[in-house]
């Protein structure tokens, strides 16, 4: 079962395994909780350190789809961020479900390397120089090619939060929005993969059950990370933002070399 999943551990250490996935999901809960966004790239990257890569993508659904849920439930702007984004977040869907079917002919690697340099080359943009700010009228046709870009992304490398982040920064919103509309946005997303893979098996009732015990994890470490952004001034968490917006980017180009 569980320990048979993990390349390179023995049998009959699964406590110990167990442990290890632990203190990742609290570690990666922390992130979460902090910067709003980066739970399923430090949770992935971390257990595929100990299993496989289908095993650690698997193990990374609940707990992420639990966690957005929580951020979204936290959040003290649903109504009015739901009414800003909605169309975004349509489009998105649409975007995911068309886009999961050509998933098998297309050259994720390829995709993947381009993301992970655009998104590298924005966090450096904005850390180094001027900030990129969205003007207002256009914003329902940043919607719609934000939804877009997101949800084929989404669709053929499950991995659909850069252009959303992009987004989000480019219309400065305060980090307590930020975080909240991130939450609303990804949700839904979180929802139609755990549905996809359920559908395709990849989600197999052992894996099922162990990703359900890391929820509990992630929402401690999310907790703490909550406490961490409070404490952090509005500078201070854009920079964060785009420091882990260059390490995802990175860990993008990284995913298309080892794919």
């Amino acid at each position: 079962m569980f320990d048979s999943t993990f390349a390179g551990i023995g049998t009959g250490n699964t406590l110990g395994l167990l442990a290890i996935a632990v203190c990742v999901y609290f570690i990666a809960g922390i992130i979460k909780g902090t910067l709003g966004i980066g739970f399923p790239t430090a949770a992935v990257s971390m257990m595929a350190q100990f299993t496989d890569a289908r095993s650690a993508i698997a193990f990374v659904i609940l707990p992420m789809l639990i966690t957005n849920a929580w951020q979204v439930f936290r959040s003290r702007h649903l109504l009015s961020e739901a009414r800003h984004v909605w169309l975004l977040v349509v489009v998105m869907l649409v975007f995911i479900a068309l886009f999961s079917q050509l998933a098998s002919g297309v050259r994720v690697d390829v995709l993947a390397a381009v993301l992970g340099l655009i998104v590298s080359f924005y966090a450096l943009h904005g850390l180094f120089s001027k900030a990129l700010v969205l003007n207002p009228k256009h914003d329902r046709p940043a919607q719609i090619f934000t939804g877009a870009v997101a949800g084929a992304m989404g669709g053929l490398v499950a991995v659909w939060a850069p252009p959303v982040l992009i987004y989000l920064s480019a219309k400065q919103l305060l980090k307590e929005k930020f975080v909240a509309t991130v939450g609303l946005i990804l949700f839904p997303g979180a929802v139609v993969l755990l549905f996809g893979y359920l559908g395709s098996g990849t989600l197999t009732s052992d894996l099922l059950f162990y990703s359900a015990l890391l929820i509990v994890p992630s929402i401690a470490g999310f907790s703490v990370g909550e406490q961490i952004r409070q404490r952090l001034s509005a500078e201070r968490f854009r920079r964060a933002l785009l420091w882990f917006f260059f390490i995802m980017g990175l860990n993008l180009i990284r995913r298309s070399v080892f794919f």
